[in-house]
């Protein structure tokens, strides 16, 4: 701003040309000029009224810290420097209290004037109230701020996906959800992480959103995660549209249902175990009882004694009941071959080494251990009342083998130091026990053999894999399995 050397007022003060002044005036602006001693030159009427100032108020000649006592330090020292160094002094949002407890912000800007001989004359001033701008901005900030916070804090996952279904922000709930970083999401589609099994349901979803037809929808979908694995969600998606109408994006909201859908797949396994052992209770309950039955009718037609029927029936029931106790133990899985002999013979094995088992460790089915339990039992009695096992000296060997590849297994039952050996006169009742057993439930056969040195029974069978458990647990495996 120049002004010339004899254009002053009656005060002394340099006065800008008419025209100037006019412009200034008038000027949408807050302008006020001012000389060396900061007294007014000139202001607009925009200064007056960010002030506060009625359109008439005089200032021209008065000191500016006069009429505006409560002007800060700050700004007096800025002033001071604009007019002694000759630089420019600005800033966009200043705080200013014109009273107590009331406070608004100034966009201004400090800059000198030199007059034509570039002396610095003044200083001129332009300010705003910038006040509403201020607060809007700090409102928007404190808005941005609490929805950062609720977006990145959020228990679930959060995020916004654009039409084309790219990744566009991502919390940090929903990387730990899908198992993928930031950086790796935002370089991504949904439809690139989604089970390709999921992937046709959720985009026509994704597309009655877009037309209109729904403002939102919800489903239970898989993703896979960076390694491959399953990971199953909860999403609820809406869509934010522009001004005029258009998609702008869409807000992803995941939850992680994982341990949900692993109870609910528990819960539907236990259902089915349940299913399982009430038909294997039906099933195996109807077979126990077809067995006394066979037994009591067995028994009762061979021995028309009543008192010894009943003893032989009711050994035969135990010797059942034995294996009954292991196939509970091991929750009806099967039992293992060894135990199921000893368990057998143990009331007929006396005094130690007299009854010797041999072979390998073998696995078997429920039915088959039922079966070989009652031909042990069958076998062990007719060694105490006719065999080896009758006199103190008597021994028996029982030995077997099995061929894995073919289930085949193979038993021999042998008697020495007993009674010399005599083909008997008509077949007994244990004798077709043993062989039907070995047509029937285990696809053999077996053979005896009434050589004088003592009974030889030598039996084959075609085992087959134990059926489901009789529990409700999944880890109920049996002991000792292979």
């Amino acid at each position: 701003m120049t002004s010339r050397p004899d254009s002053r007022d009656a005060c002394g003060l340099i006065a800008p040309p008419s025209g100037a002044l006019t412009a200034l005036t008038q000027a949408p602006l807050g302008i006020a000029i001012f000389d060396r001693e900061m007294r007014y030159l000139a202001a607009s009427q925009q200064y007056l009224t960010d002030q506060g100032l009625p359109g008439d108020t005089p200032l021209v000649g008065r000191v500016h810290y006069d009429v505006f006592p409560a002007v800060p330090q700050k700004w007096r020292d800025g002033h001071a420097r604009a007019i002694a160094e000759g630089v420019e002094l600005s800033h966009e949002a200043d705080p200013y209290e014109p009273a107590p407890g009331r406070t608004e912000w100034i966009r201004w800007r400090v800059a000198p004037w030199r007059d034509e001989a570039g002396e610095i004359g003044g200083i001129v001033l332009y300010t705003e109230v910038v006040t509403a701008q201020v607060v809007a901005r700090q409102r928007l900030e404190a808005a941005e701020a609490r929805y950062r916070a609720v977006f990145n804090q959020a228990a679930t996952g959060v995020g916004r996906v654009s039409p084309q279904g790219r990744f566009l922000e991502v919390n940090d709930r929903f990387c730990a959800i899908t198992r993928y970083s930031r950086e790796e999401l935002l370089d991504l589609t949904f439809q690139e992480i989604t089970h390709p099994d999921d992937l046709e349901g959720d985009i026509a979803q994704v597309r009655r959103v877009l037309s209109g037809e729904i403002p939102t929808y919800t489903l239970e979908k898989r993703y896979l995660s960076p390694s491959g694995d399953v990971v199953w969600i909860d999403l609820t998606v809406s869509l934010v549209r522009k001004a005029d109408g258009s998609p702008d994006y869409f807000v992803s909201i995941i939850e992680d249902i994982a341990t949900r859908k692993q109870a609910q797949a528990e819960q539907q396994r236990y259902q089915s175990q349940q299913r399982l052992m009430i038909n294997e209770l039906n099933h195996r309950v109807k077979n126990t009882l077809a067995t006394v039955q066979s037994i009591a009718a067995q028994t009762l037609r061979a021995e028309p004694e009543p008192a010894v029927a009943y003893s032989k029936f009711e050994s035969r029931l135990i010797g059942l009941a034995e294996v009954h106790d292991v196939l509970t133990r091991e929750n009806w899985h099967g039992a293992a071959l060894q135990e199921v002999a000893e368990r057998a013979m143990r009331p007929y094995a006396g005094a130690a080494g007299r009854i010797v088992l041999a072979g390998p460790q073998v696995w078997l089915a429920p039915g088959a251990a039922l079966t070989l339990a009652l031909v042990f039992h069958e076998l062990a009695t007719n060694a105490v009342k006719y065999g080896a096992l009758g006199l103190a000296g008597g021994r028996v060997a029982l030995g077997w083998t099995f061929e894995a590849g073919d289930a085949r297994l193979a038993l021999t039952w042998s008697e020495s130091g007993g009674p010399p050996v005599a083909l008997p006169t008509r077949r007994g009742f244990g004798s077709r026990l043993i062989e039907r057993g070995f047509r029937g439930e285990l696809s053999g056969q077996a053979e005896m053999r009434y050589d004088p040195g003592g009974l030889i029974c030598a039996m084959e069978a075609r085992l087959s894999p134990s059926p489901p458990a009789l529990s409700l647990h999944d880890n109920a495996a049996p002991a000792g399995a292979e």
